[in-house]
């Protein structure tokens, strides 16, 4: 939000969805149809996973994901690789250990998918019942 307000943009910031109509019954399309009318870009942090997918469809607008439940965190991941390319040089060529929660980890689920795209040795440490979800895993054996 600050960096977006520094750039020149102003934020509306709903935080509290109990004094909204969803209390009332407006799904997340409704909600989504609704802030278009006021910008001219959504940036989406939503509990459930897979919303900002949902919401998608009925966006008109760029929708930007913040983060859905323990979904995915694209935009954090972007800034992850930024930082990496910005203090090593390089994300190629690269051995990246990922520790602890891989399982509910939306970050370490983006950030995973996106090294994915580089020529990178990924490890992975964590407890048995924590280990990352199996779409992912597929998806790495794939790549």
């Amino acid at each position: 939000q600050a960096a977006f307000q520094r750039l020149g943009g102003s934020v509306i910031n709903i935080q509290d969805v109990s004094v909204s109509s969803v209390t009332k019954g407006e799904t997340l399309g409704d909600f989504i149809r609704t802030m278009e009318g006021f910008c001219d870009v959504i940036v989406l942090r939503h509990p459930e996973a897979g919303s900002v997918e949902k919401a998608a469809h009925f966006s008109h607008v760029p929708l930007i994901n913040a983060g859905d439940g323990v979904g995915e965190h694209p935009t954090q991941a972007l800034l992850d690789v930024y930082t990496i390319r910005e203090e090593i040089g390089t994300v190629n060529g690269l051995t990246i250990t990922m520790v602890g929660d891989l399982k509910n980890g939306r970050t370490v689920h983006s950030l995973t998918r996106l090294l994915m795209m580089y020529n990178v040795r990924l490890c992975f440490v964590s407890p048995p019942s924590l280990t990352l979800p199996q779409d992912i895993l597929t998806e790495l054996e794939a790549s």
